[in-house]
């Protein structure tokens, strides 16, 4: 059933229109008031916290790296100090057998 449309409603309508949309814009705006800065901290305590775990878990990190690179700088030194002595050790050795043979080459 189709009702014939009067002038006058279109307006009314009309108006009812602009006055819902002015009331959406408001309650809207409104809403947007009172949850933005609710929302805004949140995400700021979420990246705060992002950023402290990611700190935590940078310096943990470090500290593993850290004592890694330390032992490995320990077992090289420990090394290398091995390969000195034993170096010096032959040395040594190479030494005696040289002044041995020079007595030996004396006496003859």
């Amino acid at each position: 059933m189709n009702t014939p449309h009067h002038p006058g409603d279109l307006a009314q309508g009309g108006n009812g229109f602009l006055l819902g949309l002015l009331a959406g814009t408001v309650v809207g705006a409104g809403l947007a008031l009172l949850f933005a800065p609710r929302a805004a901290m949140e995400l700021r305590q979420r990246v705060s916290g992002t950023a402290k775990d990611f700190a935590d878990r940078t310096a943990d990190r470090y500290a593993e790296v850290s004592a890694s690179v330390g032992k490995a700088a320990e077992d090289a030194t420990g090394a290398a100090n091995a390969v000195r002595n034993a170096a010096a050790d032959a040395v040594a050795h190479g030494a005696q057998a040289v002044e041995q043979f020079a007595k030996s080459a004396k006496t003859r």
